[in-house]
């Protein structure tokens, strides 16, 4: 939330000219940026408020370096992000740099009181969770990013 600070000044968010405009600072917008150029994500919008944001990039392809023999799968990104089944709150069940095998659970989205497992879809190593236990969370959220585990070529 925004606030005036002592003495009338106001805070940093205020003073950002986007975020008068659009809803969303650009420290924000930065982030999501960051989010989408450093993973496999090619699509995601995101509501903030009022504020709608939709970031869209073309698909990219991964070409397998020849002087290293451990790599992605050919055509794979090498990070995947894990996304919401649907609406509630994230408990997640891993932190970041843990080691998780396919089908192992991530965490829970809970809604009415009922919890939904969220499981990984591949071997890998958590890059990082995106969402705090406790927050709540829309259909296709991204929760982590999963480092997909190198095989040998």
């Amino acid at each position: 939330m925004i606030s005036p600070q002592s003495g009338g000044q106001t805070t940093q968010l205020e003073s950002d000219p986007l975020f008068g405009i659009a809803g969303v600072s650009s420290g924000e917008l930065s982030d999501l940026i960051d989010l989408v150029a450093h993973s496999d994500i090619c699509e995601l919008d995101v509501t903030i408020g009022a504020t709608r944001v939709s970031l869209r990039r073309p698909a990219v392809s991964q070409h397998a370096p020849t002087t290293n023999s451990v790599t992605s799968p050919p055509g794979e990104p090498a990070s995947l992000a894990i996304t919401s089944p649907g609406v509630g709150i994230f408990r997640p069940a891993v932190s970041k740099g843990d080691d998780i095998q396919s089908g192992q659970s991530i965490g829970a989205i809970e809604a009415l009181g009922m919890p939904t497992s969220v499981e990984a879809p591949r071997n890998g190593t958590v890059d990082e969770v995106l969402v705090q236990d406790g927050a709540a969370v829309e259909y296709g959220q991204p929760l982590l990013t999963l480092r997909r585990a190198a095989y040998v070529a």
